[in-house]
């Protein structure tokens, strides 16, 4: 009897260990159920809030460069005036302060111009005369612009209200002076007047998508121009300062552009939710802003957040299902089977929510990518409208400086003809500057100075039609002329060194109309393809020998063909060709994967060839394909349709 007691209990601990041991064990996978699902969701949301901050960031940058590049846009239009007005101030007909000599002269540069509403002239004492009523009885003298231009700085004026035509307008008013000598005595002014609504037009060129608008500020805070007409300003007729706004984070915004700061904050104005980017004018003390509903900006991340959310409830289906599992393994008594079910199960999860990391990183580093991109775009862009201003006032004025110097040696050569024997002094200077070979050689030193300046203008408008930041929607433009800037980008590392000779391009282009494209993708693709030809061509000319050692390798000179032609069913084919190394077999299998390349470390990241294929074959609807043998070249077919259909997958 003691025995089977003894066997009893004993039987009974054992199930009590297992209860406790089954416990222990349904504890355990609870925790690392709990651990998991939260390393994973902070995971997520780190990422997810990182990549949408770089993004956001992105975005926001590429508003204010648009506001940026608008206001160049104005300044440029500015500074063309303001040269303008010296240039006529400067000429022999108004230095000479007659009015009836004068007025045709300016009459015809008004409808020559067509900015200037009016042009008059002002004489020190502040009487002035001007092409619409000769002499005013008005005097000037009490404006700030014309008191300025008295003392030798030419200047643009804020709005004020002609006493001529009683128009809101503003002046650019520059020094006349007594002869070519900038230090020379100013004798009167010039000003021009162009009506307020001309600088409305252009300001209110800039927009970012829908009920965007533009305003501008004066040193005051009060609008120059503005879609509420009842907020102008102008000197007789002060509008209401911004500064002085019941609205905040307008004050505020206003006091920024005050002090030409230059950003892009998100604020709420009138009750909703706007960005406003605000860049200075370098002209004039004015400042630029660009109001953009918040939509228009972060309506681009909605692919983000459809990803996350997508994640998102794929995480919480996973621990619905754990927690299941948990729960039908408690109530299972052949723990072993289950147990090891679950096992297998998880294993499977953790192996799938692996997966969906690693796709998860590749997106992040594709979007970084190709923000990378875009910003290179910008800077490219940017730095050739920069290149672009100095060079063309240098180009404008190359002409106007070979005309001058024309009459100076025509005047010299009158002076040699009626005074055939002049001083000593005057003979023995001659001499000393060879003035024979002066008047042979400045003509020739000019035409080069002209022939340079038209080649930096050239590059300038390859960087700029290769970046083509005005033309991100889809378009139809002239694939050729994208080419063309990408070859010019590329023209340095197709010319001979060291390591190779010259890489000669010949183009074959068919007769094509304007493509329906993303230009500025488009190019992107030229380049990625283009600079892997050159690369493949330099790889050839210090290939080894001994990768093809029963045959005989000839050296031919490096060649890139371009062709383009139109196909069947509407569309344009691009045929880029080198004769190059050539492609193995077993790796274009593998060109256009990710991250893949057969370059060293630092040269390459394995995502051009990946990023062309989508962009041709995902953002236009059509082919990319490469043909190649080991040592007869490559050659990149491209097939685009000459108009784009809809397509859900495009963004």
């Amino acid at each position: 009897m003691l025995s089977i007691e003894k066997q009893l209990g004993s039987v009974l601990n054992n199930d009590n260990f297992l209860q406790q041991y089954k416990q222990v064990k349904n504890l355990k996978t609870q925790l690392v159920l709990i651990m998991t699902t939260l390393a994973i969701g902070i995971i997520g949301i780190t990422s997810y809030r990182i990549v949408r901050g770089l993004i956001l960031e992105q975005l926001q940058e590429k508003a204010l460069l648009q506001v940026q590049k608008g206001t160049d846009e104005i300044d440029q239009w500015l500074t063309t005036r303001s040269a303008e007005i010296q240039t006529i101030a400067n000429t022999n007909v108004v230095r000479s302060l007659n009015w009836s000599i004068i007025k045709p002269y300016l009459q015809a540069e008004v409808k020559r111009l067509n900015e200037f509403s009016k042009f008059a002239i002002s004489f020190p004492d502040g009487s002035y005369y001007n092409t619409q009523v000769d002499k005013s009885e008005a005097n000037n003298k009490d404006r700030d612009f014309i008191q300025k231009a008295l003392a030798g700085q030419p200047n643009i004026s804020d709005p004020y209200i002609s006493r001529t035509s009683g128009f809101p307008v503003f002046g650019m008013s520059s020094p006349i002076r007594q002869s070519y000598d900038p230090a020379s005595q100013t004798i009167g002014v010039l000003n021009g007047s162009i009506k307020v609504n001309r600088i409305s037009q252009v300001v209110n060129q800039l927009h970012y998508g829908q009920k965007s608008y533009a305003f501008a500020l004066n040193s005051q805070g009060q609008a120059i121009t503005h879609p509420n007409p009842a907020l102008m300003s102008t000197t007789e007729k002060p509008g209401p300062s911004f500064l002085e706004s019941s609205d905040r984070n307008l004050a505020a915004i206003a006091n920024r552009m005050v002090k030409k700061e230059q950003g892009i904050q998100l604020i709420s104005i009138d009750g909703t939710n706007k960005y406003i980017a605000y860049v200075p004018l370098k002209q004039v003390n004015w400042s630029v802003a660009l109001v953009i509903p918040r939509e228009n900006i972060e309506s681009q991340l909605g692919a983000l957040n459809l990803l996350a959310t997508i994640l998102g409830g794929l995480l919480i289906i996973a621990v619905i299902i754990g927690w299941r599992q948990i729960q039908l393994s408690a109530q299972m008594k052949a723990q072993v089977m289950l147990l090891s079910q679950q096992k297998i199960t998880l294993g499977s999860q953790a192996q799938e929510l692996e997966q969906t990391l690693r796709e998860l990183q590749q997106t992040q580093i594709k979007l970084v990518h190709t923000e990378k991109m875009s910003s290179l775009g910008q800077l490219v862009a940017g730095v050739a409208h920069e290149i672009n201003n100095p060079v063309s006032f240098i180009y404008s004025n190359i002409n106007p400086a070979n005309e001058y110097i024309q009459d100076l040696l025509k005047l010299l050569q009158l002076y040699q003809q009626h005074y055939p024997d002049p001083v000593l002094e005057i003979q023995d200077e001659s001499e000393a500057i060879d003035i024979d070979f002066l008047v042979e050689d400045l003509p020739k030193l000019l035409n080069s100075m002209k022939i340079g300046s038209q080649r930096i203008k050239e590059i300038v408008l390859s960087l700029r039609n290769f970046s083509r930041l005005d033309e991100a929607e889809m378009k139809a433009v002239n694939i050729h002329e994208g080419i063309d800037s990408t070859l010019m980008i590329l023209e340095n590392r197709l010319k001979p060194n060291s390591e190779h000779p010259r890489i000669d391009v010949i183009k074959n282009y068919g007769d094509l109309p304007p493509i329906e494209c993303y230009a500025g993708q488009l190019n992107q693709v030229f380049m990625n393809i283009l600079s892997n030809a050159i690369d493949a061509l330099e790889e050839s000319a210090i290939a080894d020998k001994s990768l093809m050692p029963n045959e005989e390798i000839t050296i031919i000179k490096p060649l890139i063909q371009i062709f383009t032609e139109m196909g069947e069913d509407k569309q344009a084919i691009i045929r880029i060709v080198d004769n190059g190394i050539g492609i193995p077999n077993d790796l274009q299998q593998r060109l256009f994967d990710p991250f893949f390349t057969t370059k060293p470390v630092g040269k390459g990241t394995g995502l051009g060839l990946s990023i062309s294929y989508q962009i041709i074959t995902e953002k236009h609807q059509g082919q990319l394909q490469c043909i190649s043998s080991l040592g007869k070249g490559t050659e990149f077919v491209m097939t685009i349709p000459l108009v784009q259909q809809m397509n859900p997958h495009i963004t």
